[in-house]
């Protein structure tokens, strides 16, 4: 079976909640494997573990639920959906491109900048400088009491060190701060099961859950928790709540995603390629999503506006695709691929003669190509325009004599009278 078949039928699975079925089809396409498809596949079998280890948990299969589980957060440790999974794969969740003594000169320059000093903090830490690390973070939180993540990563540091009542006291200075810091919850969580202190454990555990319910890791440890805690008077109550399906709004994700697809557009490419599924709504609307985010710090970048009308395309939005590919031939008159597309999306609106005046106009541009005369020919067919047609298709021959749909497209044309 081929690699577009399998997946096809592994995200068909997948939509229509046979996990086991699409787990069995989609393992194989990830497994040695590179590519868009073993990348979206890597996502969707994360996504069917997890909803499958929901499933073996409520059914009371607790051996199962726990091997799903560790599947789902061993493809996506990070939790959240499909853009913030590309992130992961693609961009990296962290930048840790500055040198340590550049990040003292930023700190001495700018001491209230909380980022550099975790930074500078977390690069002391990986060398082995758990006394400096520990001190930096005491200095931010010192100059910046406010600040969430500060109080988080020094709480990370002391309990790592075996200071877990400082730690536990830092990681719940950060939920008042921030009270939607899962990570924050989930040390939380660890710091009281240390101490036997389970139900309260299993408390801020659920409270990680309900606000990052994809979040596998969190599902593992809500599930090794309840088996403990199981037994004949005790029943852990847990109200699972399912993965979110669809294109969702992760502003962080969305925003580092959107700086990757702005550096190098051709990115968007390579899921165009990909066979049809199920799953295009999901995957596409996020995409949409971040170009349109991106088209926000940079309107003027054509590049953007094409592949977003790509993408609108794909997800059969005419309106949205012509408004995004009209703006990049704006910005740039001699996008001859943007006119292509115009002219293309003009032709699935009826709009035949003003398709056929991008591609005249492609062509001015340097887009004489057989494709692009046999395009020509096609909407003049659609127009009612025979003997129009029958030039373009012959010009579309004269440049590629093997074109076989050009010339399939002529013969089928009304012979001319005698």
């Amino acid at each position: 079976m081929n690699k577009n078949r399998r997946y096809r039928l592994g995200m068909s699975a997948y939509n229509a909640g046979r996990y086991r079925e699409a787990i069995e089809h989609l393992t194989s396409l990830v497994e040695g494997e590179k590519g868009t498809i073993a990348l979206l596949s890597r996502f969707y079998l994360g996504q069917a573990h997890y909803r499958l280890a929901l499933d073996c948990f409520k059914e009371q299969q607790y051996a199962q639920a726990t091997q799903h589980f560790q599947a789902a957060a061993r493809i996506n440790p990070l939790g959240g959906g499909f853009a913030r999974f590309l992130v992961a794969c693609h961009v990296g969740t962290g930048r840790y491109d500055l040198a340590g003594h550049e990040l003292e000169n930023l700190l001495a320059r700018q001491p209230d900048d909380a980022g550099a000093c975790i930074r500078l903090a977390l690069i002391r830490w990986k060398q082995g400088s758990l006394v400096e690390a520990v001190t930096i973070l005491r200095q931010g939180v010192h100059r910046q009491p406010d600040n969430a993540e500060l109080h988080y990563q020094l709480g990370v540091m002391l309990a790592a060190d075996d200071e877990l009542t400082e730690a536990e006291k830092l990681f719940e200075k950060t939920v008042m701060l921030d009270p939607l810091h899962v990570r924050a919850f989930e040390k939380l969580a660890h710091c009281c099961a240390l101490n036997c202190r389970h139900e309260r454990a299993m408390g801020y555990l659920k409270r990680a859950h309900e606000l990052d319910p994809s979040n596998a890791g969190v599902g593992l440890q809500l599930n090794l928790l309840a088996q403990s805690m199981i037994s004949g008077e005790y029943q852990p109550d847990i109200e699972w709540r399912m993965p979110i399906s669809g294109p969702e709004f992760d502003e962080m994700a969305v925003d580092k995603l959107g700086e990757a697809i702005t550096d190098e557009p051709d990115f968007v490419r390579s899921f165009l390629s990909l066979p049809a599924s199920e799953v295009d709504e999901e995957v596409f609307s996020t995409l949409a999503v971040t170009l349109e985010h991106a088209l926000r710090k940079h309107p003027e970048y054509a590049d953007l506006h094409y592949h977003c009308g790509e993408i609108y395309n794909r997800l059969g939005n005419r309106v949205d695709a012509i408004r995004h590919v009209e703006w990049a031939v704006r910005i740039n008159p001699r996008y001859v691929n943007a006119l292509i597309l115009l002219a293309q999306l003009y032709g699935q609106t009826n709009n035949w003669a003003e398709g056929v005046e991008r591609l005249q106009e492609a062509i001015r541009k340097g887009g004489d190509y057989p494709d692009v005369h046999y395009l020509i020919g096609r909407l003049y067919q659609s127009g009612g325009q025979q003997d129009r047609a029958r030039e373009a298709y012959r010009r579309a021959l004269e440049l590629n004599e093997k074109y076989q749909q050009a010339r399939d497209a002529l013969a089928a044309l009304p012979a001319l009278p005698a």
